[in-house]
């Protein structure tokens, strides 16, 4: 079975055409390429302050460190939007991550962020990109975080934080079963094209 990132699994699910095959060909190629996954520092830096309990300036260290001229430059905003998001009556706690097997894939359901908000728990799903982050995008890392964690999960709110807009979306209502069958079918189509590529 072919373990996939979640985010790697909904990029493929939203392309259209033969933008899959050379999706499915370039995670075949570099599946085990850390290095491909630009954000991750900074997703590490504001995770590791939330679980060791650093203070906010540790964000500000972190950039210190960068070498990286692209990331000097763009991962500043990012921090800012992030510190837009945060309120001082949030609590953290780690977030639970699983794999959902669909077919002949394991997807890697990993929200980044656990935040207890006013009570009730949230796990978030963190959007790092420059490109507006779209409705379609949204739908699908909700419902598969709900599918593979809901359970046994009452009033827990499932969103995706735009980083850089500070911007919380949540999911409104539970996900329409049409999106599993989505969902599955884009699974064959992935192990399809990765069995031929």
């Amino acid at each position: 079975m072919e373990r996939v990132s979640l985010t790697y699994f909904v990029d493929f699910v939203l392309k259209v055409g033969t933008p899959k095959l050379s999706g499915v060909k370039e995670f075949k190629e570099h599946r085990y390429d850390h290095l491909t996954d630009f954000y991750r520092p900074l997703r590490e830096a504001i995770v590791d302050a939330h679980e060791k309990g650093k203070p906010e300036q540790a964000l500000d260290e972190f950039l210190g460190t960068l070498t990286d001229e692209r990331k000097r430059r763009i991962f500043p905003g990012l921090v800012e939007g992030y510190r837009r998001f945060l309120r001082p009556s949030m609590r953290w706690f780690t977030p639970p991550h699983t794999t959902l097997p669909v077919g002949d894939l394991e997807i890697n359901i990993n929200p980044e962020l656990g935040f207890e908000i006013d009570g009730t728990p949230y796990l978030i799903k963190t959007y790092f990109r420059g490109e507006p982050l779209a409705q379609k995008r949204v739908g699908v890392v909700l419902g598969l975080l709900t599918s593979a964690l809901g359970s046994g999960r009452p009033g827990t709110v499932f969103a995706m934080l735009d980083v850089k807009n500070a911007r919380l979306h949540t999911l409104k209502s539970a996900p329409s079963p049409r999106l599993g069958l989505l969902i599955r079918g884009e699974a064959a189509a992935f192990s399809t094209i990765y069995a031929a590529v």
